[in-house]
């Protein structure tokens, strides 16, 4: 405390917002907010999976139509930066770079995602109902509410925060062992805040350079030779289930992913059981997928 503020699902919050929500819920796994007409939000952040898609993205990645791994989309409301770049500090502002990104819905014309929804009758009701006040109920920043208000309710709480909220027994003797190897390797000193990451830049490859310099990070952003390969701290939420690792997938193993950071960032040579240990550690940050809150609607709308 205070920099730890555990994670926790608002009732109330889902109760006052619903149908925004319901809203949010059907737009997320529509393939029409795309401008072909064939990706979703579910597509890449697959709810089932963690919030994120590996097989989508290794397929996607061979055919020359991605180049970064997609991080969980559980979670992210309450993170300081977005992409693997950190170059968005703003979550609406990701929203809306989702929809332009040519590597993601890849709309150039916002005009004809609001036009396709409002020739549909379901959703021009679903519209009005969750902007009752609005005069123009289908528009882009609608759209961007909704999901905005349906993602802010992807949260996992996990036996972490229980742990850190006073619970001594949440963890288990092991989980706490392998958080004082954490701790002690200094890994909190970026993956820090409730988030475990999320809160900064910071360039991979500190210690050891970083064997893969196709993607130079912030850099592409700033264009500042000193920010190349700086990248975003990740989230470890949820990290154990999230594979595989890092901005260029390098690594599928989570145990390997902790001793490469301990030798690129640190300079520390991790044994492979000091790994498995922090490894255990890390589950920890794991929370259940809330079933009832990501069902998929039973119809597409039309």
């Amino acid at each position: 405390m205070p920099y730890f503020v555990p994670v926790e699902r608002d009732n109330q919050r889902l109760i006052d917002n619903k149908k925004k929500i319901d809203l949010g819920r059907h737009l997320y796994y529509d393939q029409r907010l795309s401008s072909n007409g064939t990706i979703s939000c579910n597509s890449c952040h697959d709810l089932k999976k963690q919030g994120t898609n590996g097989a989508f993205y290794l397929e996607s990645k061979n055919k020359g139509a991605t180049f970064r791994d997609v991080p969980t989309i559980y979670n992210v409301a309450t993170l300081s930066m977005y992409n693997a770049d950190g170059g968005i500090t703003n979550f609406k502002q990701k929203l809306k770079h989702a929809f332009t990104n040519p590597y993601e819905m890849n709309v150039t014309d916002e005009s004809l995602i609001v036009q396709r929804l409002g020739k549909i009758a379901s959703y021009k009701t679903l519209f009005k109902s969750a902007f009752p006040n609005s005069s123009e109920a289908v528009s882009m920043d609608h759209i961007m509410d909704a999901l905005q208000a349906f993602i802010e309710g992807l949260s996992t709480p996990a036996p972490i925060d229980s742990f850190i909220q006073g619970n001594d027994k949440a963890l288990s003797k092991e989980e706490i062992e392998g958080g004082h190897i954490f701790n002690s390797k200094s890994c909190y000193s970026c993956h820090t805040g409730s988030n475990f990451g999320g809160q900064m830049i910071q360039k991979l490859g500190i210690a050891e350079a970083w064997p893969n310099k196709k993607d130079l990070g912030y850099y592409h952003l700033k264009k500042v030779s000193a920010y190349k390969m700086f990248f975003r701290v990740a989230s470890l939420r949820n990290v154990e289930k999230t594979g595989p690792y890092f901005h260029d997938a390098s690594s599928s193993k989570l145990w390997r992913a902790i001793k490469l950071m301990g030798r690129h960032e640190r300079g520390l040579n991790i044994s492979e059981e000091e790994a498995l240990k922090i490894e255990i550690f890390l589950k920890s940050l794991s929370g259940e997928i809330p079933i009832d809150y990501i069902k998929k609607p039973k119809y597409l709308l039309n």
